[in-house]
């Protein structure tokens, strides 16, 4: 099968919007056999899933994941009974609007759109420095596509491109991902979707770094893509399992030496999503909320957050 030509990845509706992730803004491939026995493992007692005590309705948080296939639904019965239990269920973004943001087919098409790139944003050739730069169009090269397909988009969007791309180049549909997975269930059953953000917020608050930290943004993506085949079996299985420190060590890892990307990818954006996960909690019926399970793991995570205003998250 050939690669699809680069209007195909700034069309997709699901450009890493929380793989990026550090949703598993960070590993992600192989073929499904490589999965397949990277999840043969005994039973599963822990999962990478939080329910919050002590609220109006109950709720509870799921880490996302987009390291899997089709052949891996249904999941473990406690996550899918926690999805049948849930009236609403909350994602970073409403993936029906990521895919209207993303419908221009041309790169410049989608660097000017002013809902979603202010004019602050510089696009990629002139926002970073000659060595990032450099570095992208070799791998643009290596993929089969011209060096210079992303010179006028932003680096918070060749981030998600870039993602988007390794896991299409690998194998990796992201209509299954779990947060996709959950989505397609969520309308098909009319429950009520709830958007944590909208596509302009979160890449207005990339949009915001600056010059240095787009760079060190490239600079991590890269980082996570030339880790993904090494890291994907170790990835899985602590998902999986529930390995919360692995899972941290695995997602985030490409953060630890740069402060700023970490600041505006995680901890800025897991601030403000915490009153809409009360406003849940303060509800009357019970909620799912499917986020990056980057955002789930350390000391800054949502869980962290939660617990430090008193409310009880445990593990499930």
């Amino acid at each position: 099968m050939g690669t699809p030509p680069p209007s195909h990845y700034l069309s997709m509706g699901r450009l890493r919007v929380g793989a990026w992730t550090a949703a598993v803004a960070v590993v992600a491939l192989a073929s499904a056999a490589a999965v397949g026995h990277a999840e043969d493992r005994g039973p599963v007692t822990r999962h990478t899933m939080w329910r919050i005590e002590g609220g109006h309705a109950p709720v509870c948080l799921l880490g996302s994941i987009h390291l899997l296939h089709r052949q891996n639904y249904p999941l473990e019965r406690p996550i899918e009974d926690a999805f049948d239990e849930a009236r609403v269920v909350a994602f970073e973004i409403a993936l029906d609007e990521a895919r209207t943001a993303m419908r221009p087919v041309e790169p410049v098409r989608v660097a000017r759109r002013p809902a979603q790139q202010p004019s602050q944003q510089p696009a990629l050739r002139s926002g970073v420095s000659k060595t990032t730069y450099d570095a992208v169009v070799r791998y643009l090269e290596n993929a089969g596509l011209p060096g210079t397909t992303l010179d006028q988009v932003p680096p918070p969007l060749v981030s998600r491109i870039l993602l988007s791309l390794e896991l299409q180049r690998l194998g990796f549909d992201p209509d299954w991902g779990v947060d996709a997975y959950f989505y397609r269930r969520a309308q098909k059953y009319g429950k009520t979707i709830v958007p944590l953000e909208t596509v302009a917020e979160q890449l207005g608050v990339l949009g915001t770094m600056s010059e240095q930290g787009h760079d060190e943004l490239i600079q991590a993506t890269l980082q996570d893509v030339a880790s993904m085949r090494t890291n994907l079996r170790d990835l899985i299985r602590a998902w999986k399992g529930g390995e919360l420190d692995q899972i941290e060590t695995l997602v985030n890892a490409s953060f630890h030496d740069r402060p700023e990307v970490y600041q505006h990818l995680l901890v800025d954006r897991n601030a403000r999503w915490i009153p809409k996960i009360e406003s849940l909690l303060a509800g009357d019926r019970p909620a799912l909320v499917i986020v990056g399970t980057g955002h789930l793991v350390g000391a800054d995570s949502v869980v962290a957050m939660l617990r430090a205003k008193g409310w009880v998250v445990r593990q499930q």
